[in-house]
């Protein structure tokens, strides 16, 4: 798996030379000359050159592909637009038939998905209930030549009051199991500050013990990341939320039911072949409960 992170000049210098691709927002570059030097010192990395707003400036519109030319012998450079916009792309697509550029958009269903993948986009952001098909949606994706991306510290859903296990999020202890599928990870923060502890807790943890709502935007209930069961996201992976759709699947309301529980006892849960913390709880019980949601 790789991770993106934002460029915030010598704030991110720590992440710089550890992420995979680097999000630089042009509409505050202001010296054009240093974009070629940064990306000579990133060129084993992906530079997203990022387009946040058709109305600001057009001139960056073209800078950015123009950019994307000159330099694709030497770098991997990819424009990316706020949204698809009709006009706009077909100038793009005139003036720069090779273009290689994907929309900060969401794929919310599959006409908005297969609608951007026969736009030739690199990427795909997957949001809302498509997470719980990426089982589906990731072959046909990668068929395309094109990567899957997500904002795994978002609790996502389009209506707000969507219970919790049943809105697309990925705690940081399940990347591993999505690695098939989610090709980049993003992350979403309210200071720039934020992210490199998203990036540790995410990239280099692999785990949060605690309140899940503390880490993840959109949560309201809180919820211990360390009551849940291990297979958790092995089932959300692939599970089309059929209990939104007529099904009979009661997988998350036992989930929530059995957090809660261990919760109010102060007891977690460990992932198979591991000790419980606390000794009062086997891996035998945990197996247990969760063939009662097979």
């Amino acid at each position: 798996m790789k991770y993106c992170i934002d460029f915030y000049g010598d704030k991110t210098i720590e992440l710089l030379n550890t992420a995979d691709e680097i999000n630089i927002d042009l509409s505050k570059i202001k010296d054009l000359t240093e974009l070629a030097k940064f990306c000579e010192l990133h060129k084993d990395q992906r530079i997203n050159l990022c387009i946040n707003n058709y109305e600001e400036n057009n001139q960056l519109l073209f800078f950015a592909f123009d950019f994307q030319v000159e330099q694709k012998d030497k770098y991997d450079i990819i424009v990316r637009l706020p949204y698809f916009e009709k006009e706009i792309f077909g100038t793009i697509k005139e003036k720069y038939p090779k273009a290689k550029f994907y929309f900060l958009m969401g794929c919310a269903n599959w006409d908005i998905l297969l609608g951007l993948l026969n736009l030739s986009v690199t990427d795909v952001y997957i949001v809302e209930g498509m997470g719980f098909e990426l089982d589906k949606i990731a072959p046909i994706v990668h068929q395309y030549g094109t990567m899957v991306r997500v904002f795994p510290n978002i609790a996502q859903s389009a209506w707000e009051d969507t219970p919790d296990l049943q809105k697309f999020w990925i705690r940081p202890e399940d990347t591993g199991l999505y690695e098939d599928y989610i090709d980049i990870y993003e992350f979403a923060y309210d200071r720039y500050d934020q992210q490199k502890i998203y990036y540790d807790i995410y990239f280099n943890d692999k785990k949060w013990f605690g309140d899940l709502k503390e880490i993840i935007f959109g949560l309201h209930d809180s919820l211990d990341s360390t009551c849940l069961l291990p297979r958790f996201a092995e089932k959300r992976i692939r599970c089309g939320r059929k209990c939104m759709k007529g099904g009979t699947c009661q997988m998350c309301n036992i989930i929530a039911q059995l957090a809660a529980t261990l919760q109010g006892k102060n007891l977690t849960l460990e992932k198979e072949g591991e000790e419980e913390k606390n000794g009062e709880r086997s891996n035998s019980e945990s197996r247990s409960s969760e063939e009662n949601i097979e």
